[in-house]
């Protein structure tokens, strides 16, 4: 009997099922860098989790894990707003990614450059600590990326986004005109862009029916963020990319990288606090040659490994 007792236990222990790994219960995984560590220290143990978040060291800059993916680049000729260079439309499709939460800070800057000054545009600062940096080209925003990747030892690679990766990253997993829907009605709740508070400043303006508290660039994560967990991938200041202006492919492409030059220059994407509806979408583009600086133009960064 007593035997009999044992033998049952024993069947029970090992029929008993495994536990579940953390992500197939809805437990968040969390991971937070060893504080004092080096760079090494900060690779996550899964960096394909998806919200996955990581600190780079020499300047605070927080990166979201995008997951790779495929899309539908470019926009339908029914979207109202669009221009002609924003088709046709076609799949593509990208490889993971870490990308900067929010663009550029001017103190994030600062770190590579203390001397940089983000001016004003018509009495109203844009260069607090925490707006998006501007008055920066397309070659210092390169330059910011080659010293963020000099800073870890060459252990990580830093650049600006593809227009795809952009794009990809702006949708989040929608295909409607903005992440948040179609309607810029409650754009103000997303994104920083003209509104009733710049059409106080500038009568002649044009803004959008609704007011988002800044007439000019608001400090990065003001706004709700779309899916990814990125802030202000449309409006506050327009990001450069990587890629030279050219029109899209009609086939499909996997990594897009462009043209491999143009006279236009590079790509643009986002629209900025002065844009109008039409301007803050996620299909729309524009550009600029490499060495253009304004009070409008400002970029965020990816790590590539």
């Amino acid at each position: 009997m007593k035997n009999y007792l044992v033998i049952c236990l024993l069947v029970l222990f090992f029929l008993q099922p495994a536990a579940a790994p953390a992500s197939e219960v809805g437990i968040d995984v969390e991971w937070e860098p060893i504080a004092g560590s080096d760079s090494s220290s900060f690779l996550p143990p899964n960096p394909g989790q998806t919200g996955q978040t990581w600190i780079e060291p020499a300047t605070g800059m927080e990166f979201v894990w995008i997951p790779g993916g495929c899309f539908t680049q470019g926009t339908p000729t029914t979207e109202r707003g669009r221009y002609h260079d924003e088709g046709p439309q076609r799949k593509i499709c990208v490889d993971g990614f870490w990308m900067g939460r929010t663009e550029v800070t001017n103190l994030q800057f600062r770190h590579y450059k203390i001397t940089h000054d983000s001016m004003a545009f018509k009495g109203h600062s844009l260069n607090a600590d925490q707006q998006p940096v501007v008055y920066v080209s397309w070659r210092d925003a390169m330059a910011f990326c080659d010293w963020l990747t000099e800073q870890s030892g060459f252990k990580h690679s830093y650049t600006l986004p593809t227009e795809g990766q952009w794009e990809y990253a702006c949708r989040a997993g929608t295909a409607t005109s903005r992440y948040w829907g179609n309607s810029p009605v409650n754009a103000c709740n997303f994104a920083n862009m003209s509104d009733k508070t710049a059409r106080e400043e500038w009568k002649t303006w044009t803004p959008n029916k609704c007011d988002d508290g800044y007439a000019v660039s608001a400090p990065v994560a003001t706004f709700q963020p779309n899916a990814f967990g990125l802030y202000d991938m449309l409006g506050n200041t327009w990001e450069w990319c990587r890629d030279w202006k050219g029109k899209y492919p009609e086939k499909g492409e996997t990594n897009p990288t462009g043209p491999s030059s143009s006279e236009l220059g590079k790509i643009v994407r986002g629209g900025s606090w002065d844009n109008a509806a039409n301007g803050i979408r996620c299909g729309n583009r524009s550009y600029a040659t490499i060495g253009f600086e304004r009070y409008n133009n400002g970029f965020r960064v990816i790590r590539i490994r």
